[in-house]
């Protein structure tokens, strides 16, 4: 498996995180299993060759927008496989497309059931990586000039200022921001997809995950700790509803060339 991250033009850096390309390593002689694990990014994903499998045995549309990922899922794919991603900014959404991102919350779509085009057959006819950037980059322009719906500046400074170490972080936000908590609650919603005592144990969950990544710990009682979970068993079980598995044996089995979404390894 190969991975390339590419960076969006500078214009575009407020709605899109990053480019990525991944790719086999030629044609699959045994089904991969790709798990998706609990994150704060939507994204749209060009699948050019081979579609992957979804856990009911549903075939992944070629063309797909998808939401932000509160819980754990899984993919499989039997064979060589070309996919371009675009990883959109956390609360982008409803600035490029309009739509409440609450709508897309572990769910994907056609990107045609969302606005109409014809962004497959540009990026079939298109062999070279940066002019389908560009495709997708223009595409994407016209969609932020024609919405309604400009970026919720609070709901940036929410995600921008989010303090996870501190169990009082949301509250803090909702004092900064001087709205109410039924104000905030429907803030995240339309512009995150999620509640933010949700929102909150994604990014805590991922901060801790980090840190696995990192392999400079010694034991998961110190990483639950530093993170502000209660205990051991509290992060243990934050992880396994985000992973669907132990921090354990995620370090063991886990070729996360792509952040949040591994090969697993039998």
């Amino acid at each position: 498996m190969k991975y390339t991250q590419i960076q969006p033009a500078t214009k575009l850096r407020p709605y899109i995180r990053h480019f990525g390309l991944l790719e086999s390593n030629g044609r699959c002689d045994q089904i991969k299993t790709f798990k998706i694990i609990a994150d704060a990014n939507p994204g749209l994903v060009f699948q050019e060759t081979t579609c992957f499998i979804g856990i009911n045995n549903e075939k992944f549309p070629p063309l797909y927008l998808h939401g932000l990922t509160s819980s754990n899922l899984q993919k499989t794919v039997s064979d060589g496989y070309c996919n371009l991603i675009v990883c959109f900014q956390t609360n982008a959404l409803k600035s490029i497309f309009g739509i409440d991102a609450n709508e897309l919350t572990d769910r994907y779509f056609h990107l045609d059931d969302v606005v109409k085009n014809n962004l497959t057959a540009q990026l079939l006819e298109e062999r070279r990586l940066n002019k389908r950037i560009t495709i997708i980059s223009d595409f994407i322009s016209q969609l932020i000039t024609k919405n309604k719906h400009r970026e919720n500046l609070y709901a940036s400074y929410a995600v921008a200022n989010l303090n996870i170490n501190n169990d009082d972080g949301l509250h803090r936000i909702q004092t900064e921001l001087n709205i109410t908590e039924r104000s905030l609650q429907r803030m995240f919603k339309t512009n995150i997809g999620i509640p933010p005592k949700l929102y909150f144990r994604i990014c805590r969950f991922q901060a801790a995950l980090d840190h696995i990544r990192s392999r400079k710990f010694t034991s998961y009682t110190k990483i639950a700790y530093q993170h502000s979970y209660a205990d051991q068993a509290h992060f243990i079980r934050d992880f396994k509803s985000f992973t669907g598995t132990t921090p354990k044996l995620f370090s063991q089995q886990a070729n996360e060339q792509v952040l949040n979404f591994p090969e697993w390894l039998s």
